[in-house]
């Protein structure tokens, strides 16, 4: 079990060189992306300086006033603050894996892939059972329409820790559909049903999801002979 372990760090850290290789040799340094070598010339900055909660709060304000905005002008100020932000996080305690998620999610909105890949994987280099961390990298991967990989890792989400969430067996019953296996879209949109009942658009959802997996059963086709 430990060889399996080191092997899937060894996996990720091997991913997460690659990309930022790949980052520092195209596209050069983003407006506000941060690497490695950003950490090594910053040795005259003492982040012990910086107050972890002021900071955090100050960085989940400018990320949920991004998430609001209406203009898209208003809505890159923000995430580049954000970013500014956690990024201090990142360096006032090299352990927690918060604020690199946050950098990896503004990446992901900015529609710099990436850079997002690359924090997802420093994540998951350190933690691959970390749950929000594979969840939002589903959603990377989601939004991004490749759904295969985006099920590989809501269903590591659930193993690792969201199991009682609703929107990740949401997701996956989306999935499902999508590729026509209903009998397990339905499931999923059930399981999703029963952690958030107030989910009416689901509940719909899931009532025609549940009327073509009856016309999909032997039982119905019977029924049509007879």
């Amino acid at each position: 079990m430990t060889i399996i372990r080191n092997r899937r760090h060894q996996i990720y850290k091997l991913g997460f060189t690659l990309v930022i290789a790949a980052i520092i040799g195209i596209f050069g340094c983003g407006i506000y992306a941060h690497t490695q070598d950003d950490e090594d010339n910053n040795l005259g900055v003492d982040y012990s300086k910086f107050n972890t909660e002021s900071t955090k709060n100050a960085a989940d304000s400018f990320f949920q006033a991004a998430l609001n905005s209406e203009s898209e002008k208003e809505k890159s100020d923000n995430l580049k603050n954000a970013a500014a932000q956690y990024y201090i996080l990142s360096n006032i305690d090299k352990s927690d894996s918060y604020p690199c998620i946050q950098l990896a999610r503004i990446y992901d909105l900015s529609k710099n892939d990436s850079y997002a890949k690359a924090y997802f994987y420093r994540v998951l280099g350190l933690d691959y059972k970390n749950a929000d961390a594979n969840f939002y990298f589903a959603e990377f991967y989601f939004t991004r329409e490749q759904y295969q990989k985006a099920l590989t890792y809501y269903q590591k989400a659930i193993s690792y820790g969201k199991k009682e969430d609703a929107e990740t067996m949401k997701k996956i019953g989306q999935i499902y559909e999508r590729f026509g296996d209903i009998q397990r879209a339905s499931h999923y949109y059930q399981k999703s049903l029963e952690l958030n009942p107030a989910d009416t658009d689901l509940s719909k959802k899931n009532n025609e999801t549940a009327a073509k997996e009856y016309e999909h059963s032997g039982y119905y086709k019977r029924r049509l002979r007879n």
